[in-house]
Protein backbone atom coordinates (compact mmCIF):
# COMPACT_ATOMS: atom_id res chain seq x y z
CA UNK A 1 0.00 0.00 0.00
CA UNK A 2 1.07 3.17 -0.93
CA UNK A 3 2.73 5.70 2.24
CA UNK A 4 0.40 8.13 3.47
CA UNK A 5 1.18 11.35 3.34
CA UNK A 6 1.63 13.67 7.07
CA UNK A 7 1.86 17.05 6.80
CA UNK A 8 1.67 19.39 9.83
CA UNK A 9 -0.39 22.51 10.03
CA UNK A 10 2.70 24.49 10.35
CA UNK A 11 3.78 23.33 7.08
CA UNK A 12 0.23 24.20 4.85
CA UNK A 13 -0.16 27.24 6.88
CA UNK A 14 3.13 28.45 5.00
CA UNK A 15 1.84 27.07 1.36
CA UNK A 16 0.29 29.26 -1.41
CA UNK A 17 -2.80 28.23 -2.88
CA UNK A 18 -1.03 27.09 -5.48
CA UNK A 19 0.95 25.00 -3.66
CA UNK A 20 -1.99 23.45 -1.63
CA UNK A 21 -3.18 22.85 -4.96
CA UNK A 22 -0.35 20.96 -6.39
CA UNK A 23 -0.36 18.86 -3.02
CA UNK A 24 -3.94 17.54 -3.95
CA UNK A 25 -2.81 17.04 -7.43
CA UNK A 26 -0.03 15.13 -5.98
CA UNK A 27 -1.72 12.44 -3.39
CA UNK A 28 -5.23 11.85 -5.06
CA UNK A 29 -7.37 10.17 -2.99
CA UNK A 30 -4.56 10.22 -0.04
CA UNK A 31 -5.05 14.02 0.87
CA UNK A 32 -5.22 14.10 4.24
CA UNK A 33 -8.05 16.16 6.12
CA UNK A 34 -6.33 18.99 7.61
CA UNK A 35 -4.74 19.54 3.86
CA UNK A 36 -8.75 20.54 3.00
CA UNK A 37 -9.27 21.91 6.14
CA UNK A 38 -6.63 24.60 5.82
CA UNK A 39 -7.74 25.35 1.50
CA UNK A 40 -11.53 25.61 3.53
CA UNK A 41 -9.73 28.22 5.90
CA UNK A 42 -8.10 30.62 3.15
CA UNK A 43 -12.11 31.31 1.76
CA UNK A 44 -12.28 33.95 -1.08
CA UNK A 45 -8.60 33.61 -1.29
CA UNK A 46 -8.50 29.91 -2.12
CA UNK A 47 -11.83 30.25 -3.97
CA UNK A 48 -10.10 32.22 -7.13
CA UNK A 49 -7.81 29.24 -7.68
CA UNK A 50 -10.90 26.63 -6.81
CA UNK A 51 -13.30 28.50 -9.67
CA UNK A 52 -11.67 27.23 -13.01
CA UNK A 53 -11.28 23.71 -11.65
CA UNK A 54 -15.81 23.65 -11.40
CA UNK A 55 -15.27 24.40 -15.08
CA UNK A 56 -16.43 21.97 -17.69
CA UNK A 57 -14.49 20.26 -20.19
CA UNK A 58 -11.28 21.43 -18.75
CA UNK A 59 -8.20 20.02 -20.39
CA UNK A 60 -6.14 19.55 -17.75
CA UNK A 61 -8.38 16.83 -16.48
CA UNK A 62 -7.08 14.71 -19.20
CA UNK A 63 -3.25 16.33 -19.57
CA UNK A 64 -2.75 16.39 -15.76
CA UNK A 65 -2.12 13.46 -13.52
CA UNK A 66 -4.10 13.06 -10.29
CA UNK A 67 -6.38 16.11 -11.52
CA UNK A 68 -9.93 14.22 -11.22
CA UNK A 69 -9.30 14.13 -7.99
CA UNK A 70 -8.33 17.17 -7.50
CA UNK A 71 -12.09 18.32 -8.93
CA UNK A 72 -13.45 15.89 -5.96
CA UNK A 73 -11.37 17.56 -3.06
CA UNK A 74 -12.35 20.95 -4.86
CA UNK A 75 -16.41 20.18 -4.05
CA UNK A 76 -15.55 19.29 -0.43
CA UNK A 77 -13.65 22.29 0.33
CA UNK A 78 -16.44 24.48 -1.26
CA UNK A 79 -18.57 22.00 0.95
CA UNK A 80 -16.64 23.19 4.08
CA UNK A 81 -16.97 27.09 2.75
CA UNK A 82 -19.75 29.24 4.01
CA UNK A 83 -21.47 32.11 1.97
CA UNK A 84 -22.74 32.71 -1.62
CA UNK A 85 -19.48 33.07 -3.27
CA UNK A 86 -18.65 29.52 -2.79
CA UNK A 87 -22.21 28.18 -3.29
CA UNK A 88 -22.10 29.94 -6.69
CA UNK A 89 -19.23 27.85 -7.35
CA UNK A 90 -20.46 24.54 -6.38
CA UNK A 91 -23.57 25.24 -8.58
CA UNK A 92 -20.69 25.59 -11.35
CA UNK A 93 -19.52 22.40 -10.20
CA UNK A 94 -22.48 20.56 -10.46
CA UNK A 95 -23.41 22.23 -14.21
CA UNK A 96 -20.37 21.18 -15.55
CA UNK A 97 -20.99 17.09 -14.02
CA UNK A 98 -24.10 17.56 -16.07
CA UNK A 99 -22.47 18.40 -19.28
CA UNK A 100 -19.71 16.16 -18.95
CA UNK A 101 -22.34 13.64 -17.81
CA UNK A 102 -19.33 12.59 -15.44
CA UNK A 103 -20.89 9.86 -13.94
CA UNK A 104 -18.39 8.71 -11.42
CA UNK A 105 -18.03 12.27 -9.30
CA UNK A 106 -21.56 12.35 -9.40
CA UNK A 107 -21.72 8.59 -8.05
CA UNK A 108 -19.28 9.81 -5.18
CA UNK A 109 -21.44 12.79 -3.56
CA UNK A 110 -24.84 11.14 -4.38
CA UNK A 111 -26.56 11.99 -0.97
CA UNK A 112 -24.15 14.11 0.54
CA UNK A 113 -25.29 17.48 -1.66
CA UNK A 114 -27.69 18.56 1.11
CA UNK A 115 -24.59 18.46 3.54
CA UNK A 116 -22.26 20.13 1.13
CA UNK A 117 -24.83 22.76 0.39
CA UNK A 118 -26.41 22.99 4.63
CA UNK A 119 -24.06 26.20 4.99
CA UNK A 120 -24.96 28.57 1.77
CA UNK A 121 -27.81 30.98 1.99
CA UNK A 122 -30.82 31.09 0.04
CA UNK A 123 -29.76 32.87 -3.02
CA UNK A 124 -27.48 29.71 -3.84
CA UNK A 125 -30.14 27.62 -3.67
CA UNK A 126 -32.78 29.62 -5.47
CA UNK A 127 -30.15 28.85 -8.56
CA UNK A 128 -31.10 24.89 -8.15
CA UNK A 129 -34.53 25.46 -7.65
CA UNK A 130 -34.17 26.68 -11.58
CA UNK A 131 -31.59 23.75 -12.54
CA UNK A 132 -33.86 20.99 -11.06
CA UNK A 133 -36.98 22.61 -12.76
CA UNK A 134 -35.13 22.33 -16.46
CA UNK A 135 -36.04 18.96 -18.13
CA UNK A 136 -32.96 19.30 -20.37
CA UNK A 137 -30.57 18.52 -16.85
CA UNK A 138 -30.33 14.66 -16.58
CA UNK A 139 -32.09 12.90 -13.93
CA UNK A 140 -29.89 11.47 -11.88
CA UNK A 141 -28.46 15.84 -10.84
CA UNK A 142 -31.63 16.70 -10.77
CA UNK A 143 -32.74 14.20 -8.05
CA UNK A 144 -29.84 15.36 -5.88
CA UNK A 145 -30.42 18.66 -6.25
CA UNK A 146 -33.96 17.94 -5.41
CA UNK A 147 -32.92 16.64 -2.33
CA UNK A 148 -31.11 19.69 -1.51
CA UNK A 149 -33.71 22.22 -2.17
CA UNK A 150 -36.38 20.24 -0.46
CA UNK A 151 -33.80 19.55 2.83
CA UNK A 152 -33.27 23.62 2.88
CA UNK A 153 -36.77 23.75 2.73
CA UNK A 154 -37.08 21.89 5.77
CA UNK A 155 -34.42 24.05 7.99
CA UNK A 156 -37.26 27.27 6.77
CA UNK A 157 -40.08 25.16 7.97
CA UNK A 158 -43.40 26.35 7.57
CA UNK A 159 -44.94 27.22 3.69
CA UNK A 160 -41.79 27.23 2.30
CA UNK A 161 -41.38 23.59 3.39
CA UNK A 162 -45.39 22.64 2.38
CA UNK A 163 -44.92 24.61 -1.18
CA UNK A 164 -41.75 22.71 -2.05
CA UNK A 165 -43.72 19.91 -1.47
CA UNK A 166 -46.42 20.54 -3.24
CA UNK A 167 -43.77 21.28 -5.86
CA UNK A 168 -42.08 18.38 -6.32
CA UNK A 169 -45.23 16.85 -6.35
CA UNK A 170 -45.85 18.25 -9.41
CA UNK A 171 -43.51 17.00 -10.97
CA UNK A 172 -44.19 13.62 -9.97
CA UNK A 173 -47.81 14.25 -11.26
CA UNK A 174 -46.20 15.34 -14.69
CA UNK A 175 -46.40 12.57 -17.57
CA UNK A 176 -44.29 14.23 -19.28
CA UNK A 177 -41.58 14.38 -16.97
CA UNK A 178 -38.83 11.42 -16.89
CA UNK A 179 -39.78 8.24 -15.20
CA UNK A 180 -36.84 7.85 -13.27
CA UNK A 181 -37.06 11.50 -11.84
CA UNK A 182 -40.79 10.80 -10.99
CA UNK A 183 -40.25 7.88 -9.13
CA UNK A 184 -36.82 9.20 -7.28
CA UNK A 185 -38.88 12.15 -6.42
CA UNK A 186 -42.14 10.69 -5.12
CA UNK A 187 -39.14 8.30 -3.11
CA UNK A 188 -38.02 11.71 -1.52
CA UNK A 189 -42.05 12.70 -0.82
CA UNK A 190 -41.88 9.26 0.98
CA UNK A 191 -39.50 11.40 3.68
CA UNK A 192 -41.54 14.02 3.94
CA UNK A 193 -45.39 12.56 4.01
CA UNK A 194 -48.09 14.49 3.46
CA UNK A 195 -51.67 12.98 2.96
CA UNK A 196 -52.71 15.03 0.22
CA UNK A 197 -49.46 13.46 -1.74
CA UNK A 198 -50.45 9.50 -0.71
CA UNK A 199 -52.85 9.11 -3.73
CA UNK A 200 -50.44 10.19 -6.03
CA UNK A 201 -47.85 8.23 -4.52
CA UNK A 202 -49.90 4.93 -4.38
CA UNK A 203 -51.07 5.72 -8.15
CA UNK A 204 -47.29 6.12 -8.94
CA UNK A 205 -46.30 2.59 -6.90
CA UNK A 206 -48.82 1.06 -9.22
CA UNK A 207 -47.45 1.71 -12.37
CA UNK A 208 -43.84 1.16 -11.21
CA UNK A 209 -43.60 -2.56 -11.64
CA UNK A 210 -43.06 -2.99 -15.52
CA UNK A 211 -40.32 -0.83 -14.54
CA UNK A 212 -39.03 -1.34 -11.15
CA UNK A 213 -39.88 -1.23 -8.05
CA UNK A 214 -38.30 2.05 -6.14
CA UNK A 215 -40.69 1.34 -3.29
CA UNK A 216 -44.39 -0.95 -2.43
CA UNK A 217 -47.37 -0.19 -0.66
CA UNK A 218 -45.82 -1.41 2.71
CA UNK A 219 -42.95 1.27 2.38
CA UNK A 220 -45.60 3.65 1.36
CA UNK A 221 -47.71 2.68 4.85
CA UNK A 222 -44.68 2.85 6.93
CA UNK A 223 -44.07 6.39 5.60
CA UNK A 224 -47.20 7.66 6.71
CA UNK A 225 -48.00 5.97 9.52
CA UNK A 226 -44.01 7.11 11.00
CA UNK A 227 -46.32 10.35 10.28
CA UNK A 228 -42.69 12.58 10.94
CA UNK A 229 -40.39 14.06 8.12
CA UNK A 230 -36.78 12.38 7.77
CA UNK A 231 -34.00 14.94 6.41
CA UNK A 232 -30.62 13.95 6.02
CA UNK A 233 -29.51 10.61 7.58
CA UNK A 234 -26.44 11.07 9.42
CA UNK A 235 -24.95 8.27 6.91
CA UNK A 236 -24.90 10.73 4.57
CA UNK A 237 -24.36 13.86 6.71
CA UNK A 238 -20.47 13.94 6.81
CA UNK A 239 -18.96 13.37 3.13
CA UNK A 240 -15.44 14.51 4.87
CA UNK A 241 -15.06 11.29 6.05
CA UNK A 242 -13.21 10.36 3.19
CA UNK A 243 -10.26 11.94 4.62
CA UNK A 244 -10.03 9.99 7.49
CA UNK A 245 -7.34 8.11 7.62
CA UNK A 246 -9.01 4.92 8.12
CA UNK A 247 -10.81 5.30 4.95
CA UNK A 248 -7.85 6.05 3.44
CA UNK A 249 -6.48 3.18 3.90
CA UNK A 250 -9.46 0.84 3.47
CA UNK A 251 -9.49 3.08 -0.09
CA UNK A 252 -5.63 2.05 -0.76
CA UNK A 253 -6.01 -1.59 -0.12
CA UNK A 254 -9.32 -2.01 -2.40
CA UNK A 255 -7.39 -0.05 -4.87
CA UNK A 256 -4.46 -2.92 -4.98
CA UNK A 257 -7.04 -5.39 -4.61
CA UNK A 258 -9.12 -4.64 -7.52
CA UNK A 259 -8.48 -1.57 -9.80
CA UNK A 260 -6.27 -2.46 -12.98
CA UNK A 261 -4.44 -0.05 -14.42
CA UNK A 262 -5.14 1.48 -17.30
CA UNK A 263 -3.20 4.39 -19.12
CA UNK A 264 -2.32 7.47 -16.70
CA UNK A 265 -4.83 9.49 -17.35
CA UNK A 266 -6.91 11.87 -14.50
CA UNK A 267 -10.11 11.73 -16.99
CA UNK A 268 -12.25 8.50 -14.90
CA UNK A 269 -12.73 6.70 -18.10
CA UNK A 270 -16.02 5.02 -18.76
CA UNK A 271 -14.93 1.90 -17.11
CA UNK A 272 -13.38 3.65 -14.01
CA UNK A 273 -14.83 1.85 -10.78
CA UNK A 274 -17.85 3.51 -9.12
CA UNK A 275 -16.64 3.95 -5.39
CA UNK A 276 -18.07 4.85 -2.68
CA UNK A 277 -16.70 6.57 0.97
CA UNK A 278 -17.62 3.03 2.57
CA UNK A 279 -17.46 0.37 0.02
CA UNK A 280 -14.79 0.26 -3.44
CA UNK A 281 -16.89 -1.60 -5.17
CA UNK A 282 -20.23 -2.27 -6.70
CA UNK A 283 -21.72 -5.36 -7.96
CA UNK A 284 -25.42 -6.66 -8.65
CA UNK A 285 -27.58 -6.64 -5.54
CA UNK A 286 -30.18 -8.99 -5.04
CA UNK A 287 -32.48 -7.51 -2.25
CA UNK A 288 -32.66 -10.05 0.74
CA UNK A 289 -34.92 -9.68 3.90
CA UNK A 290 -35.08 -8.19 5.67
CA UNK A 291 -35.40 -4.98 3.66
CA UNK A 292 -32.92 -2.38 3.63
CA UNK A 293 -33.58 0.72 4.89
CA UNK A 294 -34.85 3.52 1.54
CA UNK A 295 -32.26 6.10 3.09
CA UNK A 296 -29.30 4.05 4.48
CA UNK A 297 -26.61 3.11 2.72
CA UNK A 298 -26.49 0.43 -0.47
CA UNK A 299 -25.28 -2.56 0.29
CA UNK A 300 -23.85 -2.68 -3.38
CA UNK A 301 -21.20 -0.72 -1.78
CA UNK A 302 -21.72 2.31 -3.94
CA UNK A 303 -22.15 4.65 -1.57
CA UNK A 304 -25.39 6.12 -3.15
CA UNK A 305 -28.41 5.45 -0.34
CA UNK A 306 -30.39 2.51 -1.22
CA UNK A 307 -33.14 4.25 -3.09
CA UNK A 308 -31.22 6.24 -5.46
CA UNK A 309 -29.00 2.90 -6.17
CA UNK A 310 -29.96 -1.11 -6.28
CA UNK A 311 -33.42 -0.49 -5.32
CA UNK A 312 -35.34 -1.53 -7.77
CA UNK A 313 -32.86 -3.20 -9.72
CA UNK A 314 -33.85 -6.73 -8.25
CA UNK A 315 -37.38 -6.25 -9.96
CA UNK A 316 -35.98 -5.31 -13.59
Amino acid sequence: MSELPVMTNETLTSCSPTELIDIMVEYEDRVPRNVIDECARRGEQMLDSLAPIAQPNDERAAETPGYWWLRLHAVMILGLMPGEAAGHVLVTFIHGMDRDEDDNLQDWFSGYWPALMHNKPPSVIALLHDMYADKKVDWYIRTNITEVVISSAHQQGGMVLEETLDRAAQFVADEEEDWDYRFATANNLLDYPRDRHRALITTLSAREYALAAYFDDEEINQAFARGTDVPIRDNFSNPWRFYEQEEIERRQRRWEEEYQPQEESNSAPDDFPRLSFNHYHQETYQRETPKVGRNEPCPCGSGKKYKKCCLGKAEK
